[in-house]
């Protein structure tokens, strides 16, 4: 709905959406059913859920210096020690993933896929394989090594969930806050967000996030869009995102040239 009120404080919500449903929800961007869902949870729940998509942890990507996100798990002893509890303010804040959660593109994208793959969650890698080398007059051989796939962890999640979440997110894109993502023929999946990093005082504008995946009820790409102080997620990230699905569809199915174009060559 139009906000919530923790004791003094009243955090509202971007839109008037009324006190919709999970899907609708999910469509419109709705904090105000997040700040509830958030309290419903409690921090407790919130931490299970951080802990069970590994965002307290490396995700084991094939890249040197990769870093761990910040999240309510590792801020609660520090919060508790120095507020004496943790208020329910934090709790609110944490649903929609703001003030004590910082997290990475790479993790990000590692949930949405999961969620698009019925819960499983795989080891993002770059590495395909090592070409063997023969040995040369400076350096020795070396044996060819090719990308051992780790088995995916299972996150429980029922089929009726992934649906409810997928519809949502496809609702986005149709008539929701990822509208700008839509690609008439192909289906794609979208949540937006907005990360407060803003400064108005400096000029400074939010982050702007947007997680997908397509085809969004069968999906085999996922896409994520992170364009830093340009304002909301879905104006700015999207036509990002939107470009990176048009490139895949266009070598996915190559149009046959015009008889102009061949002839050119």
């Amino acid at each position: 709905g139009g906000g919530i009120l923790i004791g003094s404080k009243f955090t509202k919500c971007m839109g008037s959406h009324g006190t919709p449903t999970l899907i609708p929800a999910i469509a419109r961007s709705c904090n105000g059913y997040y700040y509830r869902l958030g309290l419903k949870m409690k921090i407790e729940g919130i931490i299970d859920m951080i802990e069970t998509f590994e965002y307290d942890r490396r995700t084991g990507i094939d890249l040197p210096n990769e870093k761990i996100g910040q999240t309510p798990k590792s801020w609660r002893p520090i919060v508790e020690k120095r507020e004496g509890r943790w208020p329910d303010i934090r709790t609110v804040y944490a649903s929609i993933g703001q003030d004590t959660v910082v997290v990475t593109p790479i993790s990000l994208i590692r949930t949405i896929s999961a969620v698009g793959n019925f819960g499983r969650m795989y080891v993002p890698h770059f590495l395909k394989e090592f070409k063997p080398i023969a040995a040369t007059e400076h350096f020795e051989a070396r044996p060819g090594f090719g990308f051992q796939k780790p088995e995916p962890k299972i996150i429980e999640m029922t089929e009726t969930q992934q649906k409810m979440i997928a519809q949502g997110m496809a609702d986005a894109v149709t008539g929701g806050t990822a509208r700008v993502v839509n690609i008439p023929g192909f289906d794609v999946a979208a949540k937006t967000g907005t990360a407060q990093d803003g400064d108005p005082k400096a000029g400074r504008k939010d982050h702007a996030w947007i997680v997908t995946f397509a085809p969004a009820f069968n999906p085999e790409i996922a896409v994520i869009g992170l364009i830093e102080n340009v304002g909301f997620g879905g104006t700015h990230a999207g036509p990002a995102v939107k470009g990176v699905y048009e490139a895949y569809l266009s070598k996915k199915n190559p149009q046959p040239a015009e008889p102009a174009e061949v002839a050119k060559r």
